[in-house]
């Protein structure tokens, strides 16, 4: 360790008449008593004498106390200004000594210690995503596990900073400066909108790490949100050292929020991106007990059965059937009309969900889609959507677990048309998907719903 100069500290004493204007308050001519010690200004200007050269070889409490112990004597021994100086002693006359010094040791030498933690440390931006879509915000994690970029570089979102230990992981007998492993904390956050996130971990001498704490958003204010707002994601990073949090790293970084109804653009290679259609898929939305009710009426014995074989029926598949068409008619009575759209569920399209949709009274395929689906997946059903390039419907297994899937294009529930024309019209369109190769090709897809909420999707808590 280097020997501390205190030559260099003698030099440094020059400027302690700033240090006596900090202790005494106001200079005051008239030689009236000035106010008490101020700690934090005469620390202030303790600090401003002390220069970077001077950071570098502070390391242990004794050299600290004996800067302490030079400047006090070099204060209470040096003859100035008759006033200023009577300024002074009445003002310590007034003091506690032991917490006057104790609270200049620690602020001063906690300064020190802080700069010699961190001086190795510094951090830059790695990843904020610019545009945070609301409807998948806080699946975000799940929708970009293992996501890379075009370079193959982990690319964590919404948001994250790279740590870099600049730390030499092998010295030689001349280095002098301790040299070892950081335990670091990222923390990011946005003000009213978020909780604040935080991530912690172990970055080695001479390493780097990327550092993405998650963030959970407020459903109940976001749901709330009606155009795209500008905000500001606020990120900090701490040495963690003695207890203590010592930050070395702090950004405000740029982004718009989108309202949790916009099926937002997502970053390219997402795996699965049309599965967060599931987000839609609200099984416990407010209307459900009346839909509930309504069913029972139409079914026989009052019974709502789920892969259950009703009495009349032959087959489970009837039963099944049964099921989906009380749901179509319960729907279909609520008048919900079709609106055309220029696709199914389009990057960037707002998409209702179900209770909004119910509100209006109207919806394009994807919203009439996820609310039939709604309704089954609180029944139990095991249920399927299918998407196209331009179009969706639904389908559901006829058994429980079983191969066969039924279908009932959901877009006719506005009109007059009979329940058996909208499964036949469905299965019309699924036979032509598949004579066509398009699930092969990947121009449409089959969303198994259970299988979706086993992979960890979860509906957007929408009132």
């Amino acid at each position: 360790m280097k020997r501390l100069s205190f030559k260099y500290i003698a030099g440094a004493l020059t400027l302690l008449g700033a240090l006596l204007q900090a202790c005494s308050g106001e200079n005051r001519a008239d030689g009236r008593d000035a106010e008490e010690v101020n700690v934090d200004s005469l620390a202030t200007a303790i600090r401003s004498e002390v220069t970077e050269s001077l950071w570098d070889t502070l390391y242990a409490k004794p050299y600290v106390d004996t800067v302490y112990k030079i400047l006090f004597d070099n204060a209470f021994g040096t003859a100035w200004m008759d006033s200023t100086r009577q300024a002074l002693v009445d003002s310590l006359k007034q003091a506690d000594y032991d917490s006057l010094y104790a609270a200049l040791y620690d602020s001063v030498y906690y300064d020190i210690y802080s700069q010699s933690v961190i001086k190795q440390l510094d951090a830059y931006k790695w990843t904020v995503k610019e545009e945070i879509n609301l409807a998948f915000a806080n699946q975000y994690p799940l929708m970009y596990k293992d996501y890379v970029n075009s370079s193959g570089d982990i690319y964590p979102v919404p948001v994250s900073v790279i740590v870099r230990n600049a730390c030499p992981s092998v010295i030689s007998i001349f280095d002098t400066e301790p040299c070892s492993w950081k335990k670091i904390m990222v923390k990011a956050w946005i003000t009213d909108w978020t909780d604040t996130g935080s991530v912690s971990g172990i970055v080695n001498a001479d390493t780097t790490d990327v550092f993405a704490p998650p963030l959970t958003f407020d459903m109940a204010k976001a749901v709330k949100l009606t155009a795209p707002e500008k905000v500001n994601i606020q990120i900090c990073a701490y040495a963690l050292e003695n207890d203590h949090e010592i930050l070395f790293y702090s950004a405000s970084e740029p982004t718009t929020l989108y309202p949790v109804q916009v099926n937002g653009s997502e970053l390219q290679g997402v795996k699965n991106r049309n599965w967060w259609f599931a987000a839609w898929v609200t099984p416990n939305m407010d209307s459900i007990p009346n839909i509930l009710n309504d069913l029972k009426k139409k079914l026989p014995e009052g019974s709502v059965k789920v892969y259950q074989k009703y009495s009349d029926d032959e087959t489970m598949a009837e039963s099944s059937s049964r099921v989906v068409k009380a749901v179509f008619e319960v729907l279909q009575a609520r008048q919900i009309k079709y609106v055309m759209s220029n696709g199914s569920g389009t990057p960037g399209q707002k998409i209702n969900y179900p209770i909004e949709t119910l509100r209006l009274k109207q919806g394009v395929c994807i919203e009439t889609a996820v609310l039939f689906a709604s309704i089954l997946e609180t029944l139990g059903m095991q249920v399927f959507i299918v998407i196209t390039p331009d179009h969706a419907f639904v389908g559901w297994r006829t058994e429980k677990n079983g191969n066969t899937l039924d279908f009932v294009e959901t877009t006719l529930l506005g009109g007059t048309s009979s329940y058996a024309y909208a499964n036949s019209s469905a299965i019309e369109k699924f036979n032509e998907l598949v004579d066509a190769g398009n699930f092969e090709s990947d121009e449409a897809e089959l969303i198994d719903i259970e299988a979706v909420r086993k992979y960890g999707i979860v509906p957007n808590d929408i009132p």
